[in-house]
């Protein structure tokens, strides 16, 4: 019973510690993806406003209410920069679902996010949260292989901690497409991820959770779920984690 009441409790917290920032709306690439469509409820309840970025206006019509739109390209970077206007913080999601070609891995994983990442430096967005892979950056098959999506990934890890913005990278395990709190959810850095799958939902809260969020500010994060660790518990973990070095 007390553990319940706990996780419900821990459910209930807001983000650990709320930086400073400017009021300007949060703007998600990949809003209507998989798990995008989930992120941008979860930041219209914590009290964000939002800017899709998408490429087909069609797609429009399936966002939430009040929810701003702009079409743009991460594949075009000349269309990025008013998607960027008055933006505070940036979420991508982008992820390409073909290994070669102007929408495969190199393209979207790597340079549509290089994109995305010179855009926001430019435009002054205060804060650039990554979506990206546990196993981005790994060694051997099928890690390192370029049809593959992670070392696309790494690479786009890589620019973003140069790149001089304030940033978190949330490395996700394998993605499932269930609700949020049915299972804990582990939290670690980067040197001590264990593979595992995450669901879509839990995935979306961290994202969420880390906007404005100074505890979650320059540290690759890895995401998976697991039963031996209480629903909700994450939102405490998040800011004893280590930053990169």
């Amino acid at each position: 019973m007390f553990a319940r009441i706990f996780a419900t409790l821990l459910l209930a917290l807001p983000a650990v510690t709320m930086a400073a920032t400017s009021n300007g709306p949060v703007l998600v690439t990949g809003a209507t993806g998989q798990t995008g469509r989930l992120l941008v409820p979860a930041l219209i309840e914590q009290g964000h406003s939002v800017r899709a970025l998408i490429r087909n206006p069609a797609a429009a019509g399936s966002l939430p209410t009040g929810v701003q739109s702009v079409i743009a390209d991460v594949t075009t970077p000349a269309t990025l920069a008013a998607a960027m206007r008055g933006v505070s913080t940036v979420i991508s999601t982008i992820g390409a679902r073909f290994p070669i070609g102007s929408n495969g891995f190199a393209a979207v994983d790597w340079e549509g996010n290089r994109a995305l990442i010179d855009a926001a430096k430019s435009a002054g967005v205060s804060h650039f949260i990554l979506l990206s892979a546990g196993s981005a950056g790994k060694d051997g098959f099928p890690y390192s292989w370029s049809i593959s999506p992670y070392p696309w990934k790494a690479k786009a890890e890589v620019y973003l901690r140069a790149s001089g913005l304030s940033y978190t990278i949330i490395a996700a395990g394998g993605l499932k497409d269930h609700p949020a709190g049915q299972q804990g959810v582990r939290l670690a850095p980067r040197a001590e991820y264990e593979s595992g799958p995450i669901s879509r939902g839990d995935l979306a809260q961290v994202l969420a959770a880390c906007v404005g969020n100074t505890a979650a500010l320059r540290k690759t994060i890895t995401i998976v779920n697991s039963d031996a660790i209480t629903v909700g518990a994450w939102r405490q973990t998040l800011g004893n984690l280590p930053t990169d070095k």
